[in-house]
């Protein structure tokens, strides 16, 4: 089978998950444009100032979030990867354990000291006072906040990414109804705003939490079943994106100082203005990371060097371009974005504004290209590299530059810094890739970093793509060979190519039929320890053959003689339905 028709699926994945993604990052950004917007237009343009200092304290949830995100998604794509959901669930059941602690503790430190936590992100004067109000206010959302994103990624895995959509619409709706209503009509300040972000994050978190409680989850919540064991390699693997975040909201406190020694007032609030939306763009970039965080951790889980391989082809061919994409609607986009927060285009903060946004448009498709190299690094165990790129990367490599041509460019040195600071992270990462091998990579595999014994060896595995009936012939014939080039008794490599046969031949008749989308099926044979295991990954309607198997029992023994079959000859069977595919794994 090409290349391409093996990477149809994952083609058709990788878009599915997407959006979701993109849109659970995006959810901060939204609440923070629409608290900007309406403290500038119906309090005054200092408060959006008060709101761009509270992005730091944001960019510590995010860390939170990040870290145990970041460790989840590993651990939950390894353990998916090898087919065990079990120990899928006792991870979702750590995640939700520990997040929801995080965020009582955040609760708590936001309530118990405002005043030191608003001198921290850089409040002066008359600042501090209004920043103090907007912490207590936001407090009270920080643990919904940080659940929700931990919620909405899982239910992705669970193929109810509707209701992920649902919460983001429900949490838009009633943050801008919520904050018009309280400031603009009740006239309560930025009380008002930080309350109706809060309140907003509880209706977010309320519209995803009862499909957990339907019994239909396959990943079930059990204290008794939460995996401690697996809390200190969840917080070593995702601890780089809590890195990231936190030099990202030490960097925001040093250029917030840097942009009132040398642009003044307009300078930060240009600054945080575009911190307010960036979130909004970079969604994308972030999105594309994640999704490929995930699948090369479940490619990583199974070996699969080749799906690594196609993953990386998918983020260079087409999302790179749609970067692009991205860059020209935000140059087209930033004068009115700017006019969003600063109506008068004669002011300096709308023209400071305008030319960070058109600035920071050309660094999109280097960030995204970063996020994949990053992402896909840290799902595959380089994770002391990935802790030091997020060091230099979130903060070192721009703030030094904006501290050399701030004081002799002004607003502009900060600005460049951004660009600057890109680039000298995509040169670290080829570094790396030559520091590795302490020589130039030769193959595909050393350039992705992968040791020469990782996965299963090309002579003992078998990939196939099945996309109509005729193909499942072709690939059970080539099953059966493979087993007896494998010196496999040419009785069980009859079995199985039989077994093969009938669940591919059931996976064409029944779920590429049950809908009008495109499907194929995924085959990979391995040959391992003298036995064989069949792995047929397909994208139509869940469907789970063990549950089947087990309704069989009384019935007819003439019904289903096909499936009765396949169990009869299997030493081992398991499936699960994860991230929109049924994988069934036969150990023969």
């Amino acid at each position: 089978m090409d290349g391409m028709k093996k990477s149809d699926m994952l083609n058709r994945l990788f878009m599915k998950m997407l959006p979701v993604q993109v849109a659970i990052i995006a959810m901060g950004a939204l609440n923070s444009i629409v608290d900007g917007t309406v403290a500038g237009r119906f309090i005054d343009a200092r408060t959006v100032g008060v709101v761009g200092l509270y992005v730091a304290m944001l960019n510590v949830y995010q860390a939170v979030g990040n870290m145990l995100a970041g460790g989840t998604a590993v651990l939950c794509g390894r353990s998916m990867g090898r087919g065990d959901v079990k120990k899928t669930s006792s991870i979702f059941s750590l995640t939700i354990t520990v997040t929801a602690i995080a965020g009582l503790v955040l609760t708590a430190l936001s309530l118990i000291a405002p005043g030191p936590l608003a001198t921290l992100l850089g409040a002066r004067g008359d600042l501090k006072e209004p920043l103090m109000t907007y912490i207590r206010g936001y407090a009270i959302g920080v643990v919904p906040l940080l659940l929700s994103q931990q919620v909405a990624a899982f239910l992705q895995l669970e193929r109810k990414s509707a209701i992920g959509y649902a919460g983001i619409a429900g949490l838009i709706t009633s943050n801008i109804t919520l904050d018009i209503l309280l400031v603009a009509v009740f006239h309560m300040g930025i009380w008002g705003l930080a309350l109706a972000t809060s309140i907003s994050n509880w209706i977010y978190l309320i519209i995803l939490l009862p499909y957990y409680f339907t019994g239909k989850a396959q990943l079930k919540y059990s204290i008794s079943n939460i995996a401690w064991r697996d809390f200190m390699p969840m917080m070593i693997i995702g601890f780089p994106g809590a890195t990231l975040v936190l030099c990202l909201a030490v960097r925001a406190i040093v250029i917030n100082r840097v942009l009132l020694t040398y642009a003044g007032e307009p300078g930060l609030s240009a600054q945080s203005a575009f911190g307010m939306i960036s979130g909004l763009f970079l969604a994308f970039a972030l999105g594309v990371g994640s999704v490929v965080r995930m699948l090369s951790s479940v490619f990583y889980g199974e070996g699969d060097t080749d799906s690594l391989y196609r993953l990386l082809r998918i983020g260079s061919n087409r999302m790179i371009p749609l970067s692009l994409t991205v860059t020209v609607a935000v140059m087209l986009l930033s004068t009115p974005i700017s006019l969003l927060f600063f109506p008068d285009r004669a002011s300096e903060v709308f023209k400071l504004t305008r030319q960070l946004f058109m600035i920071y448009a050309v660094c999109i498709p280097m960030i995204v290209i970063a996020q994949i190299i990053c992402n896909f690094l840290q799902a595959t165990g380089h994770n002391r590299y990935v802790n030091l790129l997020s060091i230099f990367d979130g903060f070192v490599f721009a703030v030094i530059p904006a501290l050399i041509l701030a004081p002799r460019m002004g607003a502009l040195g900060v600005w460049l810094a951004n660009p600057i600071g890109i680039v000298l992270t995509l040169l670290m990462s080829v570094g790396y890739v030559f520091a590795f091998w302490k020589r130039k990579p030769r193959t595909r595999e050393e350039w992705m970093l992968l040791s020469p014994d990782f996965g299963v060896p090309d002579e003992d595995r078998l990939d196939l793509t099945i996309t109509n009936v005729d193909d499942v012939v072709n690939t059970s014939t080539h099953v059966q060979s493979f087993c007896e080039d494998h010196s496999v008794d040419p009785k069980k490599s009859a079995y199985a190519a039989l077994c093969l046969e009938e669940m591919a031949y059931n996976i064409v008749k029944h779920g590429f039929t049950a809908d009008r989308k495109k499907h194929n099926a995924d085959v990979r044979v391995v040959y391992e320890g003298g036995r064989i295991l069949l792995r047929i990954k397909d994208d139509c309607r869940p469907f789970d053959p063990m549950e089947r198997a087990a309704m069989l029992n009384g019935e007819d023994v003439t019904s289903n003689i096909g499936l009765r079959m396949v169990m009869g000859l299997s030493h081992d069977v398991a499936y699960y339905n994860l991230m929109g595919l049924n994988v069934l794994s036969i150990r023969l």
